[in-house]
Protein backbone atom coordinates (compact mmCIF):
# COMPACT_ATOMS: atom_id res chain seq x y z
CA UNK A 1 0.00 0.00 0.00
CA UNK A 2 2.92 2.82 1.04
CA UNK A 3 4.48 1.56 -2.37
CA UNK A 4 1.24 2.64 -4.50
CA UNK A 5 0.98 5.81 -2.51
CA UNK A 6 4.30 6.61 -3.20
CA UNK A 7 4.04 6.66 -6.93
CA UNK A 8 0.51 8.00 -7.29
CA UNK A 9 2.43 10.72 -5.17
CA UNK A 10 5.36 10.99 -7.90
CA UNK A 11 3.32 10.54 -10.79
CA UNK A 12 1.30 13.77 -9.79
CA UNK A 13 4.62 15.73 -8.95
CA UNK A 14 5.46 14.95 -12.26
CA UNK A 15 2.30 16.58 -13.45
CA UNK A 16 2.53 19.41 -11.27
CA UNK A 17 5.65 20.84 -11.64
CA UNK A 18 5.86 20.88 -15.41
CA UNK A 19 4.38 24.00 -14.37
CA UNK A 20 6.71 25.30 -12.67
CA UNK A 21 10.40 26.81 -12.68
CA UNK A 22 12.42 25.46 -10.04
CA UNK A 23 14.48 28.35 -8.54
CA UNK A 24 16.06 26.06 -6.08
CA UNK A 25 18.60 22.79 -6.10
CA UNK A 26 16.71 19.62 -6.92
CA UNK A 27 15.26 17.49 -4.84
CA UNK A 28 13.71 14.53 -4.75
CA UNK A 29 10.67 15.72 -3.18
CA UNK A 30 9.98 19.13 -4.55
CA UNK A 31 8.08 20.46 -2.07
CA UNK A 32 10.33 19.27 1.07
CA UNK A 33 9.38 21.23 3.91
CA UNK A 34 6.43 22.77 2.65
CA UNK A 35 2.54 21.86 3.72
CA UNK A 36 0.70 20.43 0.86
CA UNK A 37 -3.23 20.71 0.83
CA UNK A 38 -4.41 18.39 -1.23
CA UNK A 39 -8.02 17.52 -2.45
CA UNK A 40 -10.95 17.60 -0.01
CA UNK A 41 -12.72 20.81 2.46
CA UNK A 42 -11.03 22.63 4.95
CA UNK A 43 -12.15 25.25 7.49
CA UNK A 44 -9.69 28.55 7.57
CA UNK A 45 -8.28 28.33 10.71
CA UNK A 46 -8.31 25.06 11.83
CA UNK A 47 -7.28 22.88 9.01
CA UNK A 48 -5.63 25.77 7.21
CA UNK A 49 -4.14 29.05 8.06
CA UNK A 50 -5.23 32.04 6.50
CA UNK A 51 -3.41 33.47 3.68
CA UNK A 52 -2.35 33.24 0.38
CA UNK A 53 -1.70 29.91 -1.78
CA UNK A 54 -0.77 28.76 -4.94
CA UNK A 55 -3.15 26.27 -6.25
CA UNK A 56 -1.19 23.71 -9.10
CA UNK A 57 -3.38 21.49 -10.86
CA UNK A 58 -3.19 18.04 -10.40
CA UNK A 59 -4.53 15.98 -13.21
CA UNK A 60 -5.07 16.19 -17.02
CA UNK A 61 -8.04 17.60 -16.47
CA UNK A 62 -8.94 21.30 -15.16
CA UNK A 63 -8.37 21.71 -11.18
CA UNK A 64 -11.40 23.66 -9.07
CA UNK A 65 -10.82 25.32 -6.48
CA UNK A 66 -14.40 27.06 -4.28
CA UNK A 67 -14.03 29.57 -1.55
CA UNK A 68 -17.18 29.68 0.22
CA UNK A 69 -18.48 31.35 3.26
CA UNK A 70 -20.29 28.40 4.48
CA UNK A 71 -19.28 24.72 5.50
CA UNK A 72 -22.03 23.70 2.43
CA UNK A 73 -20.96 25.81 -0.12
CA UNK A 74 -24.22 27.79 -0.41
CA UNK A 75 -22.53 31.00 -0.07
CA UNK A 76 -19.66 31.03 -2.63
CA UNK A 77 -17.17 33.68 -2.42
CA UNK A 78 -15.14 32.85 -5.42
CA UNK A 79 -14.43 29.98 -7.48
CA UNK A 80 -12.72 28.98 -10.78
CA UNK A 81 -11.87 26.65 -13.22
CA UNK A 82 -7.96 26.52 -14.11
CA UNK A 83 -5.63 24.44 -16.04
CA UNK A 84 -2.53 24.88 -14.60
CA UNK A 85 -2.63 26.89 -11.12
CA UNK A 86 -4.40 29.33 -9.74
CA UNK A 87 -3.36 31.99 -6.33
CA UNK A 88 -6.02 32.38 -3.97
CA UNK A 89 -6.44 34.35 -0.11
CA UNK A 90 -8.54 32.60 2.52
CA UNK A 91 -9.79 34.29 5.21
CA UNK A 92 -10.22 33.28 8.93
CA UNK A 93 -13.40 30.99 9.20
CA UNK A 94 -13.83 30.18 5.53
CA UNK A 95 -13.81 26.92 3.82
CA UNK A 96 -12.17 26.10 0.91
CA UNK A 97 -12.70 23.19 -1.21
CA UNK A 98 -9.98 21.57 -3.66
CA UNK A 99 -10.51 19.41 -6.62
CA UNK A 100 -7.93 18.05 -8.79
CA UNK A 101 -5.17 20.12 -7.22
CA UNK A 102 -2.91 20.87 -4.36
CA UNK A 103 -2.70 24.50 -2.74
CA UNK A 104 1.14 25.28 -1.27
CA UNK A 105 1.17 28.72 1.34
CA UNK A 106 2.59 31.12 -1.47
CA UNK A 107 5.52 32.54 0.44
CA UNK A 108 6.82 29.24 0.28
CA UNK A 109 6.15 28.03 -3.41
CA UNK A 110 8.30 31.36 -4.17
CA UNK A 111 10.96 31.15 -2.28
CA UNK A 112 11.77 27.70 -4.76
CA UNK A 113 9.61 28.35 -7.53
CA UNK A 114 7.80 30.60 -9.82
CA UNK A 115 5.25 29.63 -12.72
CA UNK A 116 6.02 29.19 -16.07
CA UNK A 117 4.92 31.93 -18.15
CA UNK A 118 4.93 29.87 -21.47
CA UNK A 119 2.09 28.36 -20.61
CA UNK A 120 -1.61 28.24 -21.78
CA UNK A 121 -4.08 28.09 -18.57
CA UNK A 122 -2.40 30.06 -15.76
CA UNK A 123 -2.36 32.88 -12.96
CA UNK A 124 0.95 35.05 -12.65
CA UNK A 125 1.96 37.31 -9.75
CA UNK A 126 3.64 40.09 -11.12
CA UNK A 127 6.46 41.10 -9.58
CA UNK A 128 7.48 36.68 -8.91
CA UNK A 129 6.30 35.14 -12.17
CA UNK A 130 7.04 38.45 -14.29
CA UNK A 131 8.01 41.82 -13.95
CA UNK A 132 5.62 44.88 -14.24
CA UNK A 133 5.51 46.17 -17.71
CA UNK A 134 3.83 45.72 -21.20
CA UNK A 135 3.39 42.11 -22.69
CA UNK A 136 2.40 40.60 -25.78
CA UNK A 137 -0.16 38.17 -25.28
CA UNK A 138 -0.74 35.35 -27.89
CA UNK A 139 -4.05 33.03 -28.27
CA UNK A 140 -3.66 29.64 -28.69
CA UNK A 141 -4.72 28.56 -32.33
CA UNK A 142 -7.63 28.44 -33.13
CA UNK A 143 -9.03 30.18 -30.23
CA UNK A 144 -9.54 32.85 -28.47
CA UNK A 145 -7.44 34.39 -25.94
CA UNK A 146 -8.58 35.78 -22.74
CA UNK A 147 -7.12 37.47 -19.64
CA UNK A 148 -7.65 39.22 -16.90
CA UNK A 149 -6.14 41.33 -14.28
CA UNK A 150 -6.63 41.50 -10.63
CA UNK A 151 -5.12 43.79 -7.94
CA UNK A 152 -5.53 41.03 -5.29
CA UNK A 153 -5.58 37.31 -5.47
CA UNK A 154 -8.77 37.25 -3.91
CA UNK A 155 -10.43 37.17 -7.87
CA UNK A 156 -12.91 39.63 -6.66
CA UNK A 157 -12.59 42.79 -8.24
CA UNK A 158 -11.66 43.27 -12.23
CA UNK A 159 -9.18 45.55 -12.90
CA UNK A 160 -9.23 44.48 -16.82
CA UNK A 161 -10.05 41.39 -18.89
CA UNK A 162 -10.58 41.22 -22.57
CA UNK A 163 -11.42 38.41 -25.36
CA UNK A 164 -9.21 38.38 -28.10
CA UNK A 165 -8.41 37.48 -31.37
CA UNK A 166 -4.28 36.42 -32.54
CA UNK A 167 -2.77 38.81 -29.95
CA UNK A 168 -3.44 41.09 -27.64
CA UNK A 169 -1.37 44.10 -25.40
CA UNK A 170 -1.22 43.96 -21.53
CA UNK A 171 0.82 46.18 -19.06
CA UNK A 172 0.68 44.52 -15.76
CA UNK A 173 2.15 46.35 -12.07
CA UNK A 174 3.96 45.15 -9.18
CA UNK A 175 1.34 43.35 -6.67
CA UNK A 176 -1.05 42.61 -9.66
CA UNK A 177 -2.25 39.44 -10.86
CA UNK A 178 -2.56 38.38 -14.07
CA UNK A 179 -4.92 35.32 -15.79
CA UNK A 180 -4.57 33.91 -18.68
CA UNK A 181 -6.72 31.34 -20.10
CA UNK A 182 -6.34 29.86 -23.78
CA UNK A 183 -3.52 32.43 -24.45
CA UNK A 184 0.25 32.67 -23.51
CA UNK A 185 3.24 35.36 -23.18
CA UNK A 186 5.32 35.79 -25.96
Amino acid sequence: MIRKQSILICALLTVILAAVVCTASASSNPFEGMRVYYEGQYRVGSDIAAGEYVLLSSSDYEGYFEISSDANGRSIIANDLFETNSIITVRYGEYLKLSRCIAVNSTDFYASYTIRTDRDGTMLKVGYDLMPGTYKLIAASGTSGYYCIYNDSRQTDIVDNDLFKNSAWVTVKSGQYIVLSRCHIQ
